[in-house]
């Protein structure tokens, strides 16, 4: 598959990126290497359960779904988008006393 291809090409290339800032870290602490660790090390995260839903959703073989509607219902399950609720929600809760 293409697709599985061109992200483990990009996920090597991030990882190797993360590696470079980490022990850059090491030597010359900075906090804007810190935020930038934390966002690489969610990227390579996330890029990995997508590839592991494109590998399951292609062992599947079912051929009713269309290809497209695969490829986002695993872009959303790696990302957070199949959530049923909006917990945790941001403002105010009901139960919370007011002033």
């Amino acid at each position: 598959m293409k697709l599985d291809q061109k992200l483990a090409e990009d996920e090597a290339k991030i990882a190797a990126s993360f590696a470079e800032i980490k022990n850059l870290q090491k030597t010359a602490y900075s906090e804007e290497n810190k935020g930038t660790l934390a966002w690489l090390d969610n990227f390579l995260r996330r890029t990995g359960g997508l590839r592991a839903q494109l590998l399951a959703l292609k062992g599947k073989g079912n051929q009713d779904d269309d290809f497209v509607k695969q490829m986002l219902r695993a872009a959303s399950v790696a990302f957070g988008g199949s959530r049923n609720s909006d917990y945790p929600k941001v403002g105010i809760s009901p139960y919370s006393e007011t002033p």
